[in-house]
């Protein structure tokens, strides 16, 4: 079904609209089969289709198709404000083009990308270069700073420099062992931190009555309130898997595949089995973060004993969090890490959407398609 667009078409290129109802058919068609650049993973797919915020009449994807290959997509994850659950809007979820084949479909797939939705649209974790196309638009406005840490529990120089410098890989034997050495102190230095304190920590494999009202307690403030079938659908549909569904010689840009990836939901218990937090949390290749924490702050305490004992049965590296309230007890309190980074990130917005958003509103880390990665 393609967009009705004011935009002439370059030299045998096209743009196509994909709605969540058709994108079970895209992905089992020749276009999507025999094209170099995929535009979604099957298992995002399958997983935008059950987003029980979507109708299948939405617009999950936007391509543009040269010479029978795709050259460029954006896409777009349906949501509902929990004031205004029949407003429709969307997160960006991705916006990439083939620099070498389709450079000149950016901005028309972006432009093409609004009017689907209205306008009524919204960003997160923006590159600076994204960033300012938005703002020269004159129609976006940034609405909330999004300030987190990342939190090194490990030294990890071998990946780091040879991220940064292939040619560190020729040293790869001495900062392994650099590595090795610190962390064995780090691990000394830590031991106290491996044992919880007087809590019962409990997975569940989906959200009970128990836990949601716990949520729903804690939840007053939510910009995107959470209810029980879209956690559960977050948990059940992640976009990351340990075994690439592709075919070898396609290339997605976004991430796919992961050696580690676990999202776990728990609820933890104080002394006198009281439920005091529920927490989701993902554990991608030794990053642990929390997409969603909700907890009685009086328990705050055991909420972070609980998270340290964590990482270190998962063997985790670092944590990223955004929680404020968690971040600052962390921040003043003895803690297992040697290092934190502090990153900023802005949640932009249409401004036509600025009149139906609280005043003031939380935020949490898996707003958007950052609960699934």
């Amino acid at each position: 079904m393609p967009l009705k667009t004011k935009f002439p078409k370059t030299d045998k290129m096209e743009y196509r609209a994909i709605t969540i109802g058709e994108l079970k058919s895209f992905i089992k068609s020749d276009l999507y089969q025999n094209s170099k650049n995929i535009p979604i993973t099957q298992q995002r797919a399958l997983s935008q289709i059950q987003n029980p915020n979507a109708s299948n009449k939405d617009i999950a994807l936007i391509i543009a198709v040269k010479n029978k290959n795709i050259v460029g997509f954006i896409g777009a994850l349906p949501e509902k404000l929990s004031e205004h659950p029949d407003l429709k809007l969307a997160w960006n979820s991705c916006w990439w083009i083939d620099h070498a084949n389709g450079q000149e479909t950016a901005i028309p797939l972006f432009l093409q990308f609004l009017k689907a939705w209205n306008g009524h649209v919204m960003f997160r974790d923006l590159t600076p270069k994204t960033e300012a196309i938005l703002m020269r638009l004159k129609q976006f406005e940034k609405v909330k700073k999004l300030v987190g840490y990342r939190y090194f529990l490990k030294l990890n120089s071998t990946e780091i420099l040879k991220n940064k410098n292939p040619n560190w890989k020729y040293l790869s034997t001495v900062l392994k062992g650099i590595d090795a050495s610190f962390n064995k102190l780090l691990n000394f230095k830590n031991r106290a931190f491996k044992k919880t304190k007087s809590i019962q920590a409990i997975s569940i494999k989906q959200m009970d009555n128990e836990a949601m009202n716990l949520i729903e307690k804690q939840n007053h403030k939510a910009l995107f309130k959470k209810d029980k079938e879209h956690l559960n659908w977050m948990l059940q549909h992640p976009w990351v898997v340990k075994k690439s569904l592709k075919k070898p010689n396609q290339f997605y840009y976004f991430t796919d595949t992961a050696t580690i990836f676990k999202t776990t939901f728990f609820k933890l218990y104080n002394a006198k089995k009281e439920l005091i937090a529920v927490l989701y949390i993902t554990n991608h290749n030794g990053l642990i973060k929390l997409p969603f924490v909700y907890f009685k702050t009086e328990e705050l305490p055991k909420v972070v004993s609980f998270l340290y004992a964590y990482m270190f049965e998962e063997k985790a590296h670092s944590v990223f969090i955004i929680n404020n309230d968690l971040n600052q007890y962390i921040q003043q309190h003895k803690n297992p890490f040697w290092h934190q980074k502090k990153q900023e990130k802005d949640f932009v917005i249409a401004k036509k959407l600025k009149a139906f958003l609280p005043n003031p509103f939380d935020f949490q880390d898996g707003e958007g398609d950052f609960g699934f990665t």
